[in-house]
């Protein structure tokens, strides 16, 4: 009974915990939602037939029919968020499927949705961050005004007409949801990921670029709102039962003396 309501608690917890932290991530340009997985907790025969078939179980599942749901990681929602106009033209949001690449500090390729670049002090296209958008766009000092077109191409005027100075280029994968994420909005290539698959904006299933628009969180407050209490309530139901089972225990032990 204890072990059972120890492993419910911490279900809720844990679902606690990343719905919170969703929320506190609504303002968040890019930011990409933490989707709870439950799986339900399995009877010693259930154990027996998943051990035959699959060779083991989840940790913590051979708990008996009715013991409820058991934290069983969690996934990213990879869904696009709302597409908000910045009017600094070198805000860059995908609309469609994609990642902008970046180059973090230990050398790594990281990509994410998050698209706030300015220009360093080099001309380099960098992130919020400071981390150098990859294939390096330059653009040069005496550029005029500059323009990003949906294909990515970046163009200015030089001497009455228009040139491409540059190449927003975007990277996708097999499965999104096999990236791992890290800090800063920021994923990295994994084998279940597949191979990074780079490409021009609107070519090869990939988004276009939208010059001056940010891409804001994708989280849903009413949603996750509704979610947080319920998990809340279930913790405090989880907590109570624990608390009445250690209880009894206590009641048992005594009549036993």
């Amino acid at each position: 009974m204890r072990l059972t309501s120890e492993f419910q608690l911490r279900t809720q917890q844990e679902r606690v915990d990343i719905l919170a932290n969703n929320i506190a991530n609504i303002s968040t340009a890019g930011f990409k939602a933490s989707v709870v997985n439950l799986a339900e907790a399995y009877d010693a025969q259930e154990k027996s037939a998943n051990l035959s078939l699959y060779g083991g179980i989840p940790d913590g599942a051979a708990l008996g029919v009715g013991t409820g749901a058991l934290y069983h990681g969690e996934r990213i929602d990879m869904s696009q968020g709302v597409l908000t106009n910045s009017n600094n033209p070198w805000d860059l949001a995908i609309d469609g499927q994609g990642f902008f690449q970046v180059k973090v500090p230990n050398g790594d390729l990281a990509y994410t949705r998050a698209g706030m670049f300015q220009l360093d002090k080099d001309g380099l296209l960098v992130n919020q961050h400071g981390y150098i958008m990859q294939p390096n766009v330059i653009i040069p000092p005496d550029s005029g005004e500059v323009q990003v077109k949906p294909n990515g191409d970046i163009m200015t005027m030089v001497d009455g007409k228009q040139e491409v100075i540059g190449q927003v280029v975007l990277a996708n994968f097999t499965n999104i949801d096999g990236l791992k994420q890290i800090s800063n909005n920021l994923f990295l290539e994994t084998l279940e990921s597949g191979e990074v698959q780079t490409g021009q904006p609107g070519s090869n299933n990939l988004g276009e670029v939208k010059a001056g628009f940010i891409e804001q969180s994708n989280v849903d407050l009413g949603t996750a709102m509704t979610n947080l209490v319920q998990a809340q309530r279930a913790y405090q139901m989880d907590a109570r039962l624990l608390k009445q089972g250690d209880e009894m225990w206590e009641k048992a032990n005594a009549l036993r003396r």
